[in-house]
């Protein structure tokens, strides 16, 4: 015989503290206002690294060279005026050092080479980045190699920001990964007064970096330039695909369940997601397409929640119709109390390893999913079904009185005929 836990006992203190911490929240965001991205707003959105040059490479022959670095060996693709093609492999096994691989790759017609770094640093730190498929010209490409602590370049988050940001004004900087490798997400934004600005961002992009740090020691990895339009559509789709959601929530546990119940998992769904609106504005989390889906992702987990213990209650409600709502609800979310511990643990475990672990928007995103699954969690119980237990007080108070009312009726004594 298991304790039942009396949960309707703390609903009038938890439901305004919901409610409180929800309204707070949308003060917020129309007051502050969210910290949006680059997903949501027009700019340009750069993966750049600061890494010394290793060697440059050239070519001047007939035909195409297609340069490709990999993890493993640097492939050079060769191909002639006649249609015919040849694949010059190097890996790292048999060109160990950096000398090698230059040797090795200098011996193809047409192919110069200028090493730029020590010879003797192990090929295996070649850098593609950018060059990873670069077509060679006359003009030399620079590939790099990751120097790790002793490399000369020194770069800080602080040191880009004073630099972007005389140019551009308000600059969004992130590491990523760990600090030897000198890799930075950057963030500016379109403010709309330069109408060229697409066309014009990266040459000054790449100047200001060359000139503080080097030309040969920047490496742009990916870099992606957001228009207003298409940033405007990005948000007006979130919004529509939030809401499409809710929709066919509402309809299949209306389906599933009595539609008082269905009511109760869109305000349940409805307050996780409204709670990790709160706190990403509060926390001043980037709101960007990571982020959202976080929260998708989390309306997904608590419905499952939800629907598991309405099932578990709904099954009470039959093998014990005479009890009221309340005795059932409290037995059900009673007996379903482990199996939701174990659940909400596991993926907690997880995100708590990724919020240690990454960095940038992913940690944005685990750190998402932990305030979702506690507020997934806890609104499955103290929202969903309060909002239930409140609705079964007044249909059992109206049941209570309609049938005082009836044997009121009943206890009345019959109209005396009238006397003629």
């Amino acid at each position: 015989m298991i304790r039942v836990i009396q949960w309707h006992k703390s609903f009038k203190y938890l439901v305004p503290m919901s409610a409180a911490i929800v309204i707070a929240g949308l003060v917020m965001v129309a007051t502050v206002g969210f910290k949006t991205g680059i997903d949501f707003q027009a700019g340009i959105n750069t993966d750049v690294q600061f890494e010394p040059p290793s060697m440059t490479v050239g070519f001047d022959g007939t035909g195409t060279m297609q340069l490709s670095v990999s993890k493993a060996e640097v492939t050079l693709l060769s191909k002639a005026t006649s249609g015919e093609s040849q694949t010059h492999s190097f890996p790292w096994t048999s060109f160990p050092t950096l000398k090698s691989v230059a040797d090795g790759m200098a011996a193809v017609p047409g192919v110069h080479i200028i090493l730029k770094a020590d010879g003797a640093v192990p090929s295996s730190l070649l850098l593609g980045a950018s060059q990873t498929e670069s077509a060679l010209t006359t003009q030399p490409s620079v590939l790099h190699y990751q120097a790790g602590a002793s490399s000369t370049v020194n770069v800080t988050v602080e040191d880009l920001r004073a630099k972007l940001t005389k140019e551009f004004g308000s600059v969004s900087i992130q590491r990523v990964g760990v600090a030897e490798n000198r890799e930075f997400m950057i963030r500016i934004e379109d403010s709309g007064k330069d109408p060229s600005f697409s066309k014009t961002i990266h040459a000054k992009f790449a100047s200001i970096l060359g000139n503080a740090y080097g030309v040969d020691n920047v490496i742009v990895n990916s870099s992606t330039v957001v228009g207003a339009r298409f940033s405007q559509a990005l948000a007006t789709q979130a919004l529509w695909m939030t809401i499409l959601m809710f929709s066919v929530i509402l309809v299949y546990c209306s389906v599933r369940f009595k539609p008082i119940y269905a009511i109760a998992a869109v305000i349940s769904v409805m307050h996780d997601a409204l709670i990790m609106m709160a706190f990403i504005v509060f926390a001043r989390i980037e709101l960007n397409t990571t982020v959202i889906a976080a929260v998708l992702t989390i309306v997904g987990y608590s419905i499952n929640d939800k629907i598991v213990i309405d099932d578990r209650i709904r099954e009470k409600v039959k093998l014990n119709p005479g009890a009221k709502y309340r005795d059932n609800m409290n037995l059900g979310v009673t007996e379903t109390l482990g199996r939701t511990v174990i659940t909400a643990g596991t993926v907690l475990l997880a995100a708590v390893g990724m919020a240690f672990i990454m960095t940038g928007a992913m940690k944005d995103f685990a750190i998402s999913i932990i305030v979702g699954v506690i507020s997934g969690t806890y609104s499955s119980v103290f929202i969903g079904s309060a909002f239930v237990d409140w609705w079964m007080l007044r249909v059992e108070s109206k049941a209570v009185k309609e049938h005082a009312a009836s044997l009121g009726q009943l206890a009345q004594p019959a109209p005396k005929p009238k006397k003629a």
